[in-house]
Order: C-alpha cells, then structure tokens, then sequence
C-alpha cells in the first residue's frame, strides 16, 4: 500500500485532501496539533500529533518512515494566513507564519529527500494564488506563500536525480466553513470576488484535493517544479 503524509490534513482542504488519498488507496499519515475532523474519517489513516510550527523538528517523518520502510507521498498542506497590510504586522505574528508556511516545509522537503533517496517519490506544496500575484492585505501570507513556490523550484532541480518530483497548488477562494462565515457576512466581497473569476463560482476543498492527488501520481510523471493555480481562473481574471 502506498503511504501519503500530509500536514494539517485534519481539516479544511487539509481533510479533502486526506479523503482523497484514502479514496485512492493510499495509507494516510496526518500530523498536525490536533485531530480536528478526522474522527469521523473511514480509512487507512493514522494521527501523528506535531506543531509545526517547530519547524527544526521533522521527528514525525523519521517516526512514519521507519513505521512504514516508505514515503511515496509528503503534501505540506500546513499553513496559517494573516489579513493585514505590511505596516500593521507585529515581528512575532511574522516569525510565525514564517516558521510554519516556509521553514516548516522547507525542512520537511529536505528531510523527506534523505529518507527517499533510494526510493523516489513526490511532494506536493500548497502555496496560494497570494505566491502567484500579490493579495490586499496579507503582505506577511503573501511572502510566506511566495517564497514556497521559490522552494518548490529548487526542490525540483535537486531532487530530480533521486526519481522525486516536486510542485505546488495555488489555490483560489474556496469554499471551507470559514470562508463561507467570512463572506456571509460581507455580501459585496463576495459578489466582487465571483465576479472576476471567469465561471462566476467558488472552488471547492474536493478541487484542490483533486489536483493535489494529480501531481503526486504517476499520472503526472514528468510534472515537475510547477505552481499550479486552482483558481477557475481568478488571477487571469477581470
């Protein structure tokens, strides 16, 4: 059985993504700080309780692989968002979404690569449509998921002779329940927002999960180094 390992994979697009993988066959390893949803999750799935945002620490890779004896799949879903212009940002709520949104994944990368190395394997990075094009108000998000991109390339470059590839998915507006919360509340960013994507609709979480799935299988053997936009369309939009 193939073993995925995906991080905040206990709720939000982080669960889609577990589901889908779990629908796929896969054994599914999910750290994050806690179970959130998964207890109602049918499955080969497995909790590994972690903070990532202690990102010097990548014991639960080491703990799934020697569990394991393989890695096919590691999705660093993990992250945190922060609405607020650059001017506002305090020095610890940056630190933050630094440690969790790049350094965590940066490390992970790494350590995933030594323990495959024999073996090969995919990595799949969520970074945001905010790594492709800058977004109102989250200067401190908007850097973090900028520079995961950045990572993904050069992970792809250095990885590739090992048989691992690495991507990422940018995911638009999607409809989790707390985006749906927020623009329930702000019916004119709603309509703004559809009115620039081409369909007129929001993604779903199963959209993301989707393209996830697709960049780590065989299906897309000779992807690599991609940022994937899952956005219907939003950044090209008007």
């Amino acid at each position: 059985m193939k073993v995925a390992v995906i991080t905040g994979g206990n709720k939000g697009l982080g669960l889609a993504q577990t589901k889908k993988f779990l629908a796929k066959g896969y054994s599914v390893h999910v750290v994050a700080r806690s179970e959130g949803e998964l207890a109602g999750v049918v499955g080969d799935v497995h909790f590994h309780g972690h903070d990532l945002s202690d990102w010097k620490d990548t014991s639960y890779l080491n703990a799934i692989h020697n569990q394991s004896g393989n890695i096919d799949v590691l999705v660093n879903n993990a992250g945190m968002h922060l609405k607020k212009p650059v001017w506002e940002v305090e020095p610890d709520e940056l630190e933050l979404r630094l440690d969790l949104n790049v350094k965590a994944v940066f490390r992970a990368c790494g350590r995933f690569v030594e323990l495959q190395k024999e073996q090969g394997g995919a990595i799949v990075n969520i970074s945001s449509m905010g790594g492709l094009m800058a977004l109102q108000g989250a200067a401190a998000y908007v850097t973090s998921k900028t520079a995961v991109i950045g990572l993904t390339r050069s992970v792809a470059i250095d990885a590739a002779k090992f048989g691992i590839r690495c991507n990422a998915v940018c995911p638009g507006f999607i409809i989790t329940d707390m985006t749906r919360a927020i623009l329930e509340k702000d019916p004119a960013r709603r309509a703004k927002i559809e009115g620039r994507i081409p369909s007129g609709k929001l993604g779903k979480p199963e959209d993301i999960a989707d393209a996830v799935h697709y960049l780590a299988s065989p299906e897309a053997a000779y992807v690599n180094g991609v940022a994937l936009p899952v956005d219907g369309g939003y950044i090209v939009g008007f």
